[in-house]
């Protein structure tokens, strides 16, 4: 869709019927263009929630493991899942997900690590909130706090770190 050539008018309408025409079929044209966009955004979503489940399962894994199986701290245990778990979906995001190409895949890591960062206070907040003061069950209050987290990731993947924009200009 981005080596299409814009729409070339060699004559212009000279009646009413024939501007009409030519209005109907530009906006064939627009539609068209937009269903092909909200396909593609479509696909992405579903292939982040399909990849992004492993991402997930690593993540709530790891914690689970470290707190209730080693004994570690929450909190602790949440830190070693975030590492765990933000490598093996910049991976997946850059390579399944996103399908982004770069020439500076470090570059994109840095991001993809400063972009979670947030989402790992955010789900930090929520877990010392749910088990500290309200005293729930460690692993749910994961799950919770993970959920929340992941839309936040979404986002920021999309716009910050695998738009398109920066695989061009990176390329």
């Amino acid at each position: 869709m981005d080596n299409q050539t814009p729409l070339q008018h060699h004559r212009y309408p000279a009646t009413e019927s024939e501007y009409e025409a030519e209005l109907t079929e530009t906006e064939n044209e627009f539609a068209e263009q937009l269903e092909a966009v909200e396909e593609k955004a479509h696909k992405e979503i579903q292939r982040y929630l399909l990849w992004g489940s492993l991402g997930v399962v690593v993540n709530i894994s790891v914690f689970y493991l470290f707190n209730n199986i080693f004994g570690v701290e929450y909190q602790i245990s949440n830190l070693i899942a975030w590492v765990f778990s933000v490598q093996a979906s910049f991976w997946i995001d850059k390579k399944l997900v996103f399908k982004h190409a770069s020439a500076h895949p470090f570059r994109d890591m840095g991001k993809f690590y400063g972009t979670r960062v947030f989402t790992y206070v955010l789900e930090a907040l929520i877990l010392y909130v749910g088990i500290s003061l309200l005293s729930f069950h460690a692993t749910i209050t994961k799950v919770i706090g993970h959920g929340l987290a992941i839309f936040g990731n979404y986002f920021f993947s999309k716009w910050f770190i695998f738009n398109k924009k920066t695989q061009k200009t990176t390329n």
